[in-house]
């Protein structure tokens, strides 16, 4: 768990995505599960280590039914959102079954502030265990090891033998359950230029 702070995040920051099938999606609100494993790509690729942690929740969800989901979503620009099918270009051209597709959430936010509302130090992948109002219940990163699979696993029977929270209940919701997901305001042009880039060049 080295690369978390030592004071971590209680929730996942509001965040906007769009599944691969042009769906507009805003988490927590949209977390389809009462334990959702979210995996987290700050790349605009998906990675061999990713999959080895969604195979897991894969594991997990056998286990668990329409109570457990695991969602990988690579973290990109708001700016790439802009681009449509092309933003995702390199991402679904990685995808092979349905089900990885249906599970691949990209996210478009201002990466340097999501990385700062969740306290990380570095690194690419991360795995989130939240609860439906966002809560992060537990958290791992980089390889997996037995000891963190032990960690999860009791972590999600934790979450589902509790009252499932509203997904209402995120502290950066207001009464109403409104509130405009964490963009980060204005990005600079050198994030917005590195994520064209790559684009680009898929």
């Amino acid at each position: 768990m080295g690369l978390f702070s030592k004071d971590p995040a209680t929730h996942f920051p509001l965040v906007k995505g769009r599944r691969l099938d042009g769906t507009d999606v805003q988490f927590p609100q949209d977390l389809p599960a009462d334990a959702t494993l979210l995996v987290v790509l700050f790349q605009d690729a998906l990675d061999p280590l990713a999959d080895q942690w969604a195979r897991l929740g894969d594991r997990l969800q056998e286990a668990h039914g329409e109570r457990f989901a695991v969602i990988e979503a690579p973290v990109s620009s708001k700016k790439m959102k802009l681009l449509g099918d092309l933003g995702t270009l390199g991402i679904r051209g990685q995808i092979e079954t349905e089900e990885e597709r249906a599970r691949t959430v990209p996210l478009y936010t201002d990466v340097k502030k999501l990385r700062k509302r969740l306290k990380l130090k570095s690194g690419d992948v991360y795995a989130f265990l939240l609860r439906r109002d966002g809560g992060i219940v537990w958290r791992g990163e980089g390889d997996i090891d037995m000891e963190e699979i032990q960690q999860l696993e009791a972590a999600v029977a934790e979450v589902l033998s509790a009252p499932a929270p509203d997904p209402t209940d995120h502290p950066d919701l207001g009464e109403g359950g409104d509130a405009e997901p964490e963009d980060g305001g204005e990005e600079t042009e050198a994030d917005g230029a590195d994520d064209s880039d790559r684009a680009a060049a898929d």
